[in-house]
C-alpha cells in the first residue's frame, strides 16, 4: 500500500493541500497570536477601587432608571452636608439610646458631675410627657448633642419599607423641632444601620437619608446593658474595657430608658478609665467622622 501511495495521484493532492493550507493558515494564526499579545499588553491593569466604583454606579444607575416615589416624600427634609472635622484620636462618645426617661436625669447628672458632653438619641414617642420634653431641653442646655432614634421603635413597621422609614423618621425630626425650636441632623438607627429587620432594605435607606444630608452613627463598643439577662454595673463595665482595647476612637453604646439604672451606676467607672488612659471626651456632631457597621456595595 505505501508503494502505491508514494507518488500517486492521491500523494500529490494530499500534498499540494498541506502546502495551501500551510501557507494561507499558519500566517492568520500568527496575525492573530500577535494581535492578542498587543491587546493585552496595552489593556490597564484593573483597579479595585475602579471596579467597586463601577459597580456602584451600575447599582445607582438601574436605581436612576426605576424613580421612586419615596424620594419626593417630604421635601423639607432635608439638611446641608457638612465638611468633616479632622479626625480626633484618643477620643470616647459617650451615647445613649432609648431615652429620654426618667433614668436620663440621673445620666445627666453623672455627666455634669464629671463635666463631660455626651451624646442622646432619642425616641420620639418619649416627648410626648412634659417631663420627656423638658428632659432634652435639659440635654441642649447643658451642651449635649441631641439626636434621633426614630419615633415608634417598632422594628418591624419602620423597616417595612424605605417609605415607613422616612414617615418615623419625619414624626420625630417634627416632634424634636416643635419642642426645641432647633433641627437634629444626627441619628441612629434602631439596631443599628444593619439588623435582620432591615437586611433587604439597609443599602436603600443609607443612600436615601446620605442623600438628604443626615447622618448616622452605629457604634464599636457596647457596654452590653440590652441582653436578655440584666448585667450589674460591674459586669457593663467589664464589657466596656475587655470591648474598646486599643482602639483610638470609641463610640460607646449605651441605653437610658427605664429599667437601665444599672447603666446610671457604671458610668462613673466607664469615665474614670478612659480618662486614666488619657482619652478626650466627645459629642456627636454631623461633622464628626461616623463610626459605621460595615457593608457590602
Amino acid at each position: 500500500m505505501a508503494e502505491k501511495y508514494w507518488r500517486s495521484v492521491r500523494f500529490y493532492k494530499h500534498f499540494y493541500t498541506s502546502c495551501l493550507v500551510s501557507i494561507i493558515i499558519l500566517p492568520l494564526a500568527a496575525a492573530f497570536y500577535f494581535w492578542q499579545v498587543t491587546a493585552a499588553a496595552t489593556k490597564p491593569l484593573s483597579d479595585p477601587v475602579s471596579d467597586r466604583m463601577t459597580e456602584s454606579g451600575s447599582e445607582l444607575s438601574r436605581m436612576s432608571k426605576n424613580p421612586v416615589s419615596y424620594r419626593k416624600k417630604y421635601p423639607e427634609l432635608y439638611v446641608l452636608p457638612s465638611e468633616k472635622e479632622t479626625i480626633s484620636e484618643n477620643t470616647v462618645y459617650l451615647t445613649f439610646d432609648d431615652g429620654p426617661s426618667p433614668v436620663t436625669g440621673q445620666v445627666l447628672d453623672v455627666l455634669k458631675r464629671y463635666q463631660v458632653k455626651g451624646t442622646f438619641f432619642v425616641v420620639g414617642q418619649n416627648l410626648k410627657t412634659a417631663a420627656g420634653q423638658e428632659m432634652i431641653r435639659r440635654m441642649l442646655r447643658e451642651g449635649h448633642s441631641l439626636g434621633m432614634h426614630s419615633d415608634t421603635h417598632r422594628y418591624r413597621k419602620i423597616y417595612a419599607s424605605v417609605e415607613a422609614w422616612l414617615d418615623d423618621f419625619a414624626a420625630v425630626h417634627q416632634r424634636i423641632s416643635d419642642i426645641t425650636g432647633q433641627q437634629t441632623a444626627i441619628f441612629r438607627f434602631p439596631g443599628g444601620s444593619i439588623n435582620i429587620y432591615n437586611a433587604s432594605l439597609y443599602q436603600e435607606l443609607i443612600a436615601e437619608m446620605t442623600r438628604r444630608g443626615y447622618v448616622y452613627f452605629d457604634w464599636n463598643v457596647s457596654v452590653g446593658d440590652i441582653s436578655l439577662s440584666p448585667q450589674r454595673a460591674e459586669a457593663l463595665f467589664a464589657n466596656v474595657v475587655t470591648r474598646s482595647s486599643g482602639d483610638s476612637r470609641v463610640v460607646i453604646l449605651m441605653h437610658d430608658s427605664a429599667t437601665k439604672a444599672e447603666t446610671v451606676k457604671a458610668l462613673p467607672k466607664i469615665i474614670e478609665h478612659y480618662r486614666s488612659k488619657g482619652y478626650s471626651f466627645g459629642s456627636l456632631q454631623n461633622s464628626t467622622y461616623p463610626i459605621t457597621f460595615g457593608y457590602r456595595s
